[in-house]
């Protein structure tokens, strides 16, 4: 399932989208959001809420379409961004707030078709790359490669990210298993290192972000062999 939000003020452009939507083939399934503006869209939105957004350009409320995508870059760089619009001259201007593409209007079905399903496979290959967790009641989507480590603490997992630090339950040990063929590794019980963000050892030390953990002698051994094979690659 797809999760898709449609910023146009044209209701019959809604049900267009709507219907090429649900008719398209390939495959994929999409939950379909509508709003008219951009109040209407920020009222409840959050990081990783959507996979994909639909941004018509020429609304007619005080913030365009850039206006708008201005504003949500602020909140989740990395959700795929594709503009509608009849003012293909200002399409360009997506490129500021990272557009993925742009589709002219009046939509061409076939065309339509086409780079939807193209940009699904996309949204589907990239969502592989990201784990889904419960922070003070709320689904959260985190990528994986902002992980900076895990930690576990009085029952509860904390996933210090670039994004902020985010509580959930759960036990390090599933963590563990869910990220075996990546590269993080435990420099002890209670930490699992995201490799790529080790800056350097020292002694019993790592430092991670900034931030020094505690190497255990148990897991010395293991975990610098773990970096050494990350770095040799």
């Amino acid at each position: 399932m797809i999760k898709v939000a449609i910023i146009e003020d044209e209701k019959n452009e809604q049900e267009h989208i709507k219907q090429l939507l649900n008719s398209n083939g390939g495959g994929y399934h999409y939950l379909l959001s509508f709003f008219d503006n951009g109040n209407q869209f920020f009222f409840d939105f959050q990081y990783g809420l959507f996979d994909l957004i639909l941004m018509d350009i020429d609304l007619k409320d005080r913030e365009n379409g850039i206006q708008i995508s201005m504003r949500l870059r602020e909140i989740d760089p990395d959700v795929c961004l594709v503009f509608i619009t009849n003012l293909a001259q200002y399409a360009i201007q997506g490129y500021r707030v990272n557009a993925f593409d742009y589709i002219v209007k009046p939509i061409n079905e076939y065309d339509f078709n086409q780079r939807i399903a193209s940009i699904s496979k996309m949204i589907e290959e990239r969502k592989k790359e990201k784990i889904l967790i419960s922070n003070d009641g709320a689904k959260v989507a985190i990528a994986i490669k902002d992980i900076y480590y895990v930690e576990v603490a009085n029952h509860s997992l904390i996933y210090h990210t670039s994004k902020g630090d985010f509580k959930t339950y759960g036990s390090l040990k599933e963590v563990v298993k869910d990220f075996k063929d990546r590269n993080f590794s435990l420099c002890n019980s209670c930490f699992l290192v995201n490799l790529e963000y080790v800056e350097r050892i020292q002694g019993f030390s790592v430092f991670v972000k900034g931030h020094e953990l505690l190497i255990s002698h148990p897991k010395k051994k293991s975990f610098l062999e773990s970096l050494n094979i990350f770095l040799g690659k």
